[in-house]
């Protein structure tokens, strides 16, 4: 159960829980089906978007809080040396950091809100002629598909894809 006022605990609880839906959301697909015949479920990224769309409002927040309780304390501010100014000089830089970290979640917040607004445009339709292996689907014809049913078997490309430059060390994070 949630105390609310236990920073740390929450935090660690907060990412585990974003950590275990980055991993969830690799595939859209329920635990309660066999895993060699698992088909994904592309209707529960609307709900999953809503939910990423709440995380990000609540990050704002705590980052808000977090710069205000830097600004609160920031006459106790000293660097290492003990130095009163380069104190106050950090928390002033973490000021300007939290505001333009700030102006990014604003960003995020509205793009994700246009994507969800655009998936629940969407009405996801069962896959009828397809059957589904563990390395995805296939016709349920089998072997002697034609080009038409082989190309309804295919999925499209995804249309977004984590680059090696973005996982790498200096590239953007996700």
């Amino acid at each position: 159960m949630a105390t609310y006022s236990d920073h740390f605990g929450a935090a660690d609880a907060a990412y585990e829980a974003v950590r275990a839906l980055a991993h969830a959301t690799i595939r859209f697909d329920h635990d309660d089906e066999p895993a060699a015949t698992r088909p994904e479920h592309p209707e529960d990224t609307y709900a999953v978007l809503g939910d990423v769309l709440g995380i990000v409002r609540c990050l704002s927040q705590v980052v808000q809080h977090i710069g205000a309780a830097h600004d609160r304390h920031a006459d106790l501010a000293r660097t290492d040396d003990g130095s009163a100014i380069e104190g106050r000089t950090q928390v002033q830089a973490v000021h300007a950091h939290v505001h333009e970290a700030l102006l990014h979640f604003e960003r995020v917040h509205t793009e994700l809100n246009a994507a969800m607004s655009a998936s629940g445009r969407i009405a996801w339709q069962p896959p009828e002629d397809l059957t589904f292996s563990a390395s995805g689907p296939v016709t349920a014809a089998g072997p002697s598909t034609t080009a038409i049913e082989t190309h309804r078997a295919t999925p499209p490309p995804p249309l977004f894809v984590a680059s090696a430059r973005a996982a790498a060390p200096g590239g953007p994070g996700l």
